[in-house]
């Protein structure tokens, strides 16, 4: 009868083991060294993970397109353009003999300025030479002041936070609003001084406020579109300290980041152009500690430099060191989403191999951000697991048996 038990009893956890087991991957999802050319997001501990090689393998490559310049759009050179205004501009306009007229306004939501005694004024759009000249034949037409005596004066105050658009080669593309301005900035506005260096309207920051260029990006062309015209960027020395042409944005711009195709693991780095840093998403659930909060895989752990890769990873998780013997056959599993296909691809390392190797681009590869990593136990800790379950279940049924 206690045999039965026991038999009983083993079967059942061998029942519960391979209802906990993982699936294996269709074998047309796993990427192996002799069919690097099939459509494969799985990628074993022997198979170099290479995003480039994913994305051209994969049924659904989505390589980022080029938007529609239109057939109008001019290439100009970005180096004479003036800075026209934009909705919450705020301007000071003095007018000689004319104080009545003179007054610190505001772009309103219309794209209209008002001066006393005059009609709205549609300031959106103009440059700040513009703007002088319509005020100066405005007073003129309207007899208010002679021609040989209207003397203006505008001085800009501060530059409005304003909407820019982004798209290609970058992690979050889409609609953003840049030049944001902290409490005790705001509170400088209307200061007795003029002028304002808004280093927030750049091309830098307008990148940075969608999450960063990704590691395929062409930092080299990138185009800024504004009324038609297009304006090329070469922004390399942005990396690697060389002289960069500099552009103020305006609302509407659309800036956008063409791809390489190819992933480009020196442009993973904090800079100008990319985020300081990422989160990644982490499980150690089992062995060598019980819960996330032993492993110490707490909200700081969680986030690291951009371009910290696998093996750094997986040290912050708690996944490397321990008993040798025990834990050196552990594994990691990399959850990421490979920016060139919009796929997603899982790598798996040994831990062991991962060390050996960890030199290696392709072996130890960048984490992007969103990347999931999760640690399995060595095949010592699992037996040793599994042994400690049937006691657990064996020596209670064997109690009962014996009552």
């Amino acid at each position: 009868m206690k045999m039965i038990n026991t038999l009983i009893s083993i079967a059942m956890v061998a029942s519960l083991t391979a209802c906990v087991t993982p699936s294996q991957p269709a074998q047309q999802d796993v990427c192996d060294l002799e069919k690097q050319l099939t459509s494969c997001h799985y990628f074993g501990q022997q198979t170099p993970y290479n995003r480039k090689v994913s994305a051209v393998t994969s049924n659904h490559t989505t390589f980022p397109t080029a938007p529609i310049f239109g057939d109008k759009a001019m290439i100009v050179d970005a180096s004479n353009q003036a800075l026209s205004l934009s909705v919450g501009d705020k301007i000071s306009i003095n007018i000689l003999n004319g104080e009545e007229f003179s007054k610190d306004v505001e772009v309103d939501a219309d794209g209209n300025i008002y001066l006393p005694y005059l009609p709205a004024i549609a300031a959106k759009g103009l440059t700040l030479k513009q703007l002088n000249t319509y005020i100066n034949k405005l007073l003129i037409d309207e007899r208010l002041m002679l021609a040989h005596a209207v003397r203006i004066s505008i001085l800009p105050i501060s530059w409005a936070p304003i909407e820019i658009t982004t798209s290609g080669a970058v992690f979050e593309p889409g609609q953003h609003m840049i030049n944001k301005k902290l409490p005790i900035e705001l509170k400088d506005d209307g200061s007795n001084y003029a002028g304002d260096q808004a280093i927030n309207r750049s091309i830098g920051a307008a990148v940075k406020s969608s999450g960063g260029v990704r590691p395929d990006a062409d930092i080299s062309a990138i185009k800024v579109i504004r009324n038609g015209q297009v304006f090329n960027m070469d922004l390399r020395g942005m990396l690697t300290g060389e002289k960069v042409p500099s552009m103020t944005l305006m609302a509407g711009d659309h800036v956008h980041v063409p791809s390489t195709h190819s992933f480009n693991d020196q442009l993973a780095r904090p800079s100008q152009l990319t985020a300081p840093g990422i989160r990644v998403f982490m499980s150690n659930l089992t062995q060598p500690a019980s819960s996330n909060s032993q492993s110490a895989v707490d909200r700081e752990a969680t986030r690291f430099p951009y371009g910290t890769r696998l093996l750094n990873g997986a040290i912050a998780a708690n996944c490397v060191g321990g008993a040798q013997s025990t834990n050196a056959s552990r594994y990691v599993i990399l959850v990421t989403k490979n920016p060139l296909s919009n796929q997603i691809d899982v790598v798996e390392r040994s831990i062991d191999g991962l060390i050996q190797s960890a030199w290696n681009d392709q072996s130890n590869p960048v984490l992007l951000p969103g990347d999931g990593l999760a640690c399995y136990d060595s095949r010592v800790t699992n037996m040793r697991e599994i042994a400690r379950t049937v006691t657990e279940l064996v020596v209670p049924t064997t109690l009962i048996g014996w009552l």
